[in-house]
């Protein structure tokens, strides 16, 4: 999947979970300074597990910080298991 794919789904997920519009985003802002909190933190990883059918630690978001960071890190995940299949 390409990263720019990965990235619209990335903002539109977050953008849904926040309410807002997807253009509000900032792709480099971290998730803590959007207000999200630890509940909307998990649950953004459940949502990224099932629209992308890869397995994500809890702490994913944590990790990942920001729009960008999380989809560098689903880009490679779901490379990864291309270049396995």
């Amino acid at each position: 999947m390409h990263i720019d794919d990965i990235t619209t789904a990335v903002i539109d997920t977050l953008a849904r979970m926040l309410d807002i519009e997807s253009t509000a985003l900032d792709c480099e802002r971290s998730f803590h300074e959007m207000g999200l909190d630890s509940v909307l933190l998990v649950g953004l990883s459940a949502e990224f597990e099932d629209r992308f059918g890869v397995s994500l630690d809890p702490e994913f978001a944590y990790q990942h910080d920001s729009v960008r960071k999380i989809s560098q890190h689903l880009h490679g995940l779901l490379n990864e298991e291309v270049a396995y299949a």
